[in-house]
C-alpha cells in the first residue's frame, strides 16, 4: 500500500488543506520516487476524521476522494482537528470500505502508509493486522511510546509503517520505513509544518501551507498534543 497522510491541528485553513490533499492523492503535488504516475494514484479509497472543541466524526468510502460529493461537503467546515488518508490498496488486497481508513477501536484512531509483508493474507488487510498487533501491545505497555517501539521491533518485512495514531490530546506519527522502502525514501519520509496558529503533519509538503516543513528522521515518532500544538520527536529505532 502506498497511502497519502495529513494530520493538522489549530486554526485550521481547511480548504486549502483538501485541496492540497487532492493534489497528493492524484499524485501531483511533492516530487518524489513516484510523482506524477498515472498508476501510483490514491483512488482506492479516503476517510476523514473531524474535529472541533473535542466533537469528533468521522466518515469514509471506498471510493476515491475527488469522485465522492461528500469531499465538498467538508470545505465550509469550521475544524479545530482533521485527519486525512487516501488509500491506494495494497496488491491482492480488496477496495472495500472495511479496508478503507481511517480505523477506530477503543478510541484509538488509526491510518497507515505502506506494505507490511510479515502479515499472512486472510480476512483482515496488512493495515488491520498491524493496528490490532498495536492495540495489543498498548494494553500491555503503560506507555504509548513503548507500545509502539514494541510493535515497531516485532515487525521484519515492510515497505514501511508510517502511521497516525490518535486518541484524546496526543498525535502519535511514525516515519519508519524498511529495506523496501530505502528505495524511495521522499514518499516514505512524513514531514511537519508548524505555523503561528497550526500544525500539520503530511506525507508530502503542502503548497498552502504558511509553516517552514521539516522533515522527520527515518524511525522517529512525532507525537503532537493538542490544543497547545507542541511536538516531541524521539528515536525509536534502536
Amino acid at each position: 500500500m502506498a497511502c497519502r497522510m495529513l494530520v493538522g491541528i489549530g486554526k485550521l485553513p481547511v480548504a486549502r488543506l483538501l485541496d492540497d490533499f487532492k493534489l497528493m492523492a492524484q499524485n501531483k503535488n511533492e516530487r518524489h520516487e513516484h510523482w506524477g504516475r498515472p498508476d501510483h494514484i490514491q483512488g482506492d479509497g479516503w476517510g476523514i476524521v473531524t474535529g472541533r472543541s473535542g466533537e469528533l466524526e468521522s466518515y469514509k468510502n471506498a471510493v476515491a476522494c475527488w469522485r465522492d460529493p461528500r469531499f465538498a461537503d467538508f470545505y465550509g467546515a469550521d475544524l479545530d482537528f482533521i485527519m486525512l488518508h487516501a488509500r491506494k490498496a495494497s496488491p491482492g488486497i480488496a477496495v472495500k470500505h472495511e479496508f478503507t481508513h481511517p480505523f477506530e477501536e477503543d478510541g484509538w484512531y488509526f491510518c497507515h502508509n505502506g506494505t507490511v509483508h510479515d502479515f499472512k493474507a486472510g480476512e483482515q488487510s496488512d493495515a488491520q493486522q498491524l493496528f490490532a498487533l498495536l492495540l495489543e501491545d498498548l494494553k500491555a505497555c503503560q506507555d504509548v511510546t513503548e507500545a509502539i517501539r514494541a510493535t515497531a521491533r516485532s515487525l521484519k518485512e515492510y515497505s514501511a509503517l508510517n502511521f497516525i495514531l490518535f486518541r484524546d490530546d496526543h498525535i502519535h506519527i511514525l516515519n519508519m520505513y524498511g529495506e523496501r522502502g530505502k528505495k524511495t525514501p521522499k514518499y516514505f519520509t512524513m514531514k511537519y509544518s508548524q505555523a503561528d496558529d497550526y500544525t500539520v503533519v503530511c506525507s508530502e509538503r503542502l503548497p498552502s501551507s504558511a509553516g517552514e516543513w521539516k522533515e522527520m528522521e527515518n524511525g522517529t515518532l512525532l507525537t503532537l498534543t493538542i490544543p497547545d500544538g507542541t511536538t516531541e520527536i524521539c528515536d525509536i529505532s534502536s
